[in-house]
């Protein structure tokens, strides 16, 4: 009769704490979403006094809806948040300012994070976004073709990238390397661009895209077409060309390693990933998810406690093993999980040199101005010294 009554006493006070929790509300997108309940899990074993309720946005309708929930002040209190998306909805003041937090936390602070992912949640001056997740980009190659055209290793610079395409194709490969993709073409000219010391702005704002380092960057980028060494309206099948040695180099994520093995078994042993190539630097693209708290929300302390548990490297490379997404912190790269594989390792040393486009509203619009502009460059329509200059006429209009 005892022991009942105490069993009794511990559930009753099970569910009274449960009744008294504070309910955190999460909005994730994609198949990040469908996985974050094990986190939200780990979270409230941690920290019963809260509960973590999350609700399942598809990509598709997470920008319509978030704009809708920021109008109509229906919003979460923590969201997943693309990296591309920082700034419409931050300059619109939809988010809360983290720096508060940030100057008193134990996990996050600038320190902690690679500097390309921190300043993407940075948006008119304000860090309104924590990074959760990252992406960056890095060269895919055939060790055993190169091997064949001189290259025991991969292209280290651009002259040797210019160069054992050229040979490549001489060798045999219908093209040396695939640049183009059907969208966001970029996504892949920027990280040339940064690699030669160029920008779209400079720091006060100006447009420099008729600068010699912007330009010389984008002449480097479109020979590779004009010269059909790599295909101008894409290729086929990327594994299938990967492997039958049709296009023996591109550039992609850290998703395309599993991809790979998974696809094209028969060249095991036969690719590698390998840093970009370098100019002035080695630099490439930085894209991935943030975590936000929403200005409107009711419970800001309970979803800053959230944000700073998923910002824990121990939670990080859980967070990579679930769903294979890369850690923002740099801590969390030094855990043999992440080490295991040197292919992966390779994406974690690109890191420390990447970095996303500007976190400005206008965006968007300029993408795809450039993205025009490659086009008009790239099927010889246009120089692309006056493609160039053509653009930053746009430019300056789109922003104006």
């Amino acid at each position: 009769m005892r022991k009942a009554l105490v069993v009794l006493s511990v559930v009753m006070l099970m569910v009274s704490l449960n009744f008294g929790a504070t309910k955190i509300t999460v909005w994730g997108m994609g198949e990040e979403a469908k996985s974050l309940d094990q986190l939200a899990e780990l979270f409230m074993e941690e920290y019963p006094e809260y509960e973590i309720d999350v609700q399942a946005i598809p990509w598709a309708n997470a920008y319509d809806k978030i704009l809708t929930g920021i109008a109509g002040r229906q919003v979460p209190d923590v969201a997943q948040m693309g990296t591309t998306w920082m700034a419409p909805f931050g300059s619109m003041g939809a988010f809360e300012d983290l720096g508060p937090y940030i100057e008193e936390s134990e996990f996050v602070n600038p320190e902690n994070f690679f500097q390309g992912a921190w300043e993407t949640g940075i948006v008119d001056g304000k860090q309104l976004g924590v990074p959760w997740y990252v992406d960056t980009r890095a060269m895919y190659y055939r060790t055993d073709l190169l091997a064949q055209v001189g290259y025991d290793h991969a292209p280290q610079n651009w002259d040797e990238l210019y160069d054992a395409v050229k040979k490549l194709v001489e060798n045999g490969s219908r093209y040396g390397i695939t640049l183009y993709q059907p969208q966001d073409n970029y996504q892949v000219l920027l990280p040339f661009v940064w690699q030669n010391g160029g920008d779209i702005l400079d720091s006060q704002g100006n447009v420099i895209i008729d600068q010699p380092e912007f330009v010389e960057a984008f002449e480097y980028y479109t020979r590779f077409f004009t010269e059909e060494l790599t295909p101008i309206a894409g290729g086929g099948n990327l594994f299938q060309d990967f492997a039958s040695g049709d296009t023996p180099i591109f550039f992609s994520g850290p998703w395309m390693v599993s991809m790979i093995r998974a696809q094209t078994p028969q060249i095991d042993g036969k690719w590698d990933v390998a840093l970009m190539p370098e100019k002035k630097s080695r630099t490439s693209f930085m894209g991935g998810s943030n975590l936000v708290i929403f200005r409107d929300s009711k419970n800001k302390e309970a979803a800053w406690k959230f944000i700073e548990f998923l910002s824990r490297p121990d939670i990080q490379v859980k967070w990579y093993q679930i769903v294979n997404a890369l850690p923002s912190t740099s801590k969390a790269w030094e855990d043999p999980v992440l080490q295991a594989d040197p292919m992966i390792a390779t994406f974690g040393e690109q890191l420390n040199d990447a970095k996303a486009p500007m976190n400005i509203p206008e965006f968007q619009e300029i993408s795809v101005s450039i993205d025009s502009m490659v086009q008009e460059a790239i099927y010889g329509r246009k120089t692309p010294e006056q493609a160039a200059k053509d653009l930053k006429k746009d430019i300056e209009k789109i922003l104006k």
